[in-house]
C-alpha cells in the first residue's frame, strides 16, 4: 500500500476533488435559437465583485453591480414579435413557471415601479441533474410551451425570448445554481469568487466551442448601415435597425450601432463615396465611463444623389484599432 506524506497527501486529495468536480459538471447549451455574433449577442454577464465595484468573469465591465445572470439579447421588439425560440440548456423539470407579465421596456422609474416584485418577468425555474438548476427570465408574453412537472431535453423550445419583467432590451436572462448557490456558468465559480487571474481558465458549464462563440464580454458592432436621417438610439431597441436611404431621404446618414464599449473608447463613423470622396465623419470623444450600448452617426443634410456609398465604421482603443468594418451600398 503506498503512503504519502501529510503535504503530498493533502495535493492528492484536491486533486482527485477537482477531477470529481470536472466529471460531475453538467455541459450547458446555448438558451436561444439564434447564431451568436449575428442576431443574438452577449449584452452582459454575472458580476463577479462581491464589493460595491463590478467585474465580469473576465475582469471586463459587461456586467453591472449585482447583476447574477447571463444576458442573451435580441436587437429589437421587432425580433421579439416575429419571435426567438429560447431553449433547454441541458435536460432537466420544469419545476416552477409564470406567464402573462407584459412585454415592456423600461426606461423610466415608472416602468421599474410597474414590475415591483416581477423583475424577472415571465420565465421557470429548470431542475438539472447534480443538484443544478436554471432560471430563464424575460420570456415573451404567452409563449411558454412547458410547464410544471414537464420534462425538458436540452435544446427543447421552452417559449421565446421577450422583454417582460425588469427589462431594458429584449433578451433571455438565466441564472444558474448548484445546491442552491449561484454560478457563472462560464468559470464554474460562486459568483462572490472574483473574475478570473491571469492564466486561470475556471470548471467551465459551456462547452470550449461554445465559450469561444460567447466571448470575453467583448465590444462588437451589431448593426450599421446607411439611413436616411438621423438615427434615434433608443429607438433600435425598439424597431430595429433603421430602413436603407433612398434618393427620396432628406439626408444620407452613415452609423453604427455598439454594445460594451469600455471607457476611453472611441467610435469612427465615417461616411464617403465609393471612388474616396469623404461626405462626413464622426470621431467620437473617448467614452467617460463603460456603455452597454451606443450609436453614432455622421452625414449630411439633402436629398441623396445616385451613386455607390461606403460607411466604415470603427473602434478606437488605447490609440489603436479594436476592430473595422465597411459597408457598400446603392442609391438608385
Amino acid at each position: 500500500m503506498r503512503c504519502f506524506s501529510p503535504p503530498v497527501r493533502a495535493l492528492v486529495v484536491l486533486f482527485a476533488t477537482l477531477l470529481a468536480t470536472a466529471a460531475s459538471a453538467i455541459e450547458l447549451g446555448l438558451p436561444a435559437q439564434c447564431t451568436l455574433g449575428t442576431d443574438c449577442f452577449v449584452q452582459q454577464y454575472p458580476d463577479m465583485d462581491a464589493g460595491a465595484g463590478v467585474a465580469d468573469p473576465y475582469c471586463g465591465t459587461a456586467t453591472y453591480d449585482g447583476h447574477d445572470g447571463t444576458d442573451l439579447r435580441i436587437m429589437s421588439m421587432a425580433d421579439v414579435a416575429r419571435g426567438v425560440p429560447v431553449l433547454a440548456m441541458a435536460d432537466g423539470t420544469v419545476l416552477r413557471a409564470r406567464d402573462g407579465v407584459p412585454d415592456h421596456l423600461v426606461t423610466s422609474d415608472a416602468d421599474r415601479a410597474a414590475v415591483a416584485n416581477q423583475e424577472c418577468g415571465n420565465g421557470m425555474i429548470v431542475e438539472l441533474a447534480e443538484g443544478f438548476e436554471v432560471q430563464y427570465c424575460h420570456m415573451r408574453q404567452g409563449s411558454l410551451v412547458v410547464k410544471p412537472g414537464d420534462q425538458v431535453t436540452r435544446g427543447q423550445k421552452l417559449g421565446e425570448i421577450g422583454a417582460s419583467g425588469l427589462a431594458q432590451f429584449p433578451h433571455v436572462h438565466v441564472t444558474v445554481r448548484h445546491d442552491g448557490t449561484k454560478i457563472d456558468p462560464v468559470t464554474g465559480h460562486e459568483l462572490a469568487a472574483g473574475c478570473l487571474k491571469p492564466g486561470e481558465t475556471g470548471q467551465p458549464l459551456f462547452s470550449l466551442e461554445l465559450l469561444a462563440a460567447l466571448g470575453k464580454g467583448d465590444t462588437q458592432l451589431i448593426a450599421f448601415g446607411l439611413a436616411g436621417g438621423p438615427v434615434d438610439h433608443a429607438a433600435l431597441s425598439v424597431s430595429g435597425p433603421p430602413p436603407q436611404a433612398t434618393s427620396a431621404s432628406p439626408a444620407l446618414v452613415g452609423w453604427g450601432w455598439f454594445i460594451n464599449l469600455r471607457k476611453g473608447d472611441r467610435t469612427i463613423v465615417q461616411l464617403s463615396r465609393q471612388d474616396g470622396e469623404a461626405i462626413a465623419v464622426n470621431r467620437s470623444d473617448p467614452t467617460d465611463r463603460a456603455k452597454a450600448s451606443f450609436a453614432a452617426f455622421a452625414g449630411k443634410k439633402g436629398a441623396p444623389l445616385p451613386g455607390v456609398y461606403e460607411v466604415n465604421v470603427a473602434v478606437e482603443r488605447d490609440g489603436a484599432v479594436l476592430f473595422q468594418r465597411k459597408g457598400t451600398y446603392t442609391i438608385e
